[in-house]
């Protein structure tokens, strides 16, 4: 769950066009969902969100290269009716946070209602109702929460911070096994590699064959890649996955900031 950057006033064309438009004003009338199209997912919108979100999940961030990638509404469409073709609404997600978010988005203040709002203004409404509701789900393309997250050893992520603790155990399920399993090869094929070259390096206290490897994880560390923020938070707390080895740690950590001081 990191931080997307996204153009809000790059709006895909086609969700301004009168097909949503009428759309839009039928959900408005029923008070409720009723598009049997499914008008937000085209072609250009997922082209669009899958180029902004390097083809991550916006919540697990589990890479959705074969996998189905989902449109989701930040903002549930099936609550938030008038917002189901809104460009500042419309996510990435895989299938499972899908599942999981559903049509639950908890609040700390009254949810907002429909009030006459135009079809011209459902693409920047969202930074008002935020003010408005004080969603207890964090938003991706809004937020940065990268430096509230935390991960143990075994991969579980977890957080101090009220909002990204709900987004993480109770709108996401973002420990569930399968996610804790691909952070758990990253950390695990790590740690053999470096506990490998520690052995040659007892041996002939020579530190250049971790180099490439550190480097190697380390340029892997990109927010295109899977599990940008697991990886990030590995090289800043090396000490928590090398705790009995200080030797490590030092190098790591060592060659960690010269490669950013670089």
């Amino acid at each position: 769950m990191i931080k997307v950057e996204k153009d809000f006033s790059d709006i895909p064309t086609i969700l301004t066009q009168q097909a949503r438009e009428d759309a839009f004003n039928n959900n408005v009338s029923s008070a409720s969902y009723c598009d049997n199209k499914n008008r937000y997912k085209v072609r250009l919108v997922q082209k669009k969100l899958n180029e902004i979100y390097h083809l991550k999940c916006a919540y697990c961030e589990h890479k959705l290269l074969d996998a189905p990638k989902h449109i989701e509404h930040y903002r549930p469409k099936n609550i938030y009716y008038w917002l189901a073709y809104s460009w500042d609404n419309l996510l990435l997600c895989c299938g499972s946070c899908n599942s999981a978010k559903g049509n639950r988005f908890a609040t700390n203040s009254d949810a907002v209602n429909y009030n006459n709002e135009s079809f011209i203004d459902i693409h920047n409404l969202g930074n008002t109702y935020d003010n408005t509701e004080s969603p207890k789900i964090i938003n991706p393309e809004k937020e940065d929460v990268l430096d509230l997250i935390s991960f143990d050893k075994e991969g579980h992520i977890s957080s101090e911070d009220v909002r990204v603790h709900h987004t993480i155990e109770d709108a996401c399920s973002l420990n569930r096994e399968e996610l804790v399993q691909l952070r758990m090869e990253i950390i695990t094929d790590f740690i053999n590699i470096m506990n490998d070259h520690y052995i040659y390096f007892i041996k002939h206290k020579d530190a250049s064959r971790f180099i490439p490897d550190i480097e190697n994880f380390i340029n892997n560390c990109k927010v295109e890649n899977a599990f940008y923020a697991f990886r990030y938070f590995i090289l800043n707390n090396v000490e928590i996955f090398f705790e009995d080895n200080l030797v490590l740690q030092k190098i790591i950590s060592g060659r960690y900031a010269k490669y950013n001081d670089n």
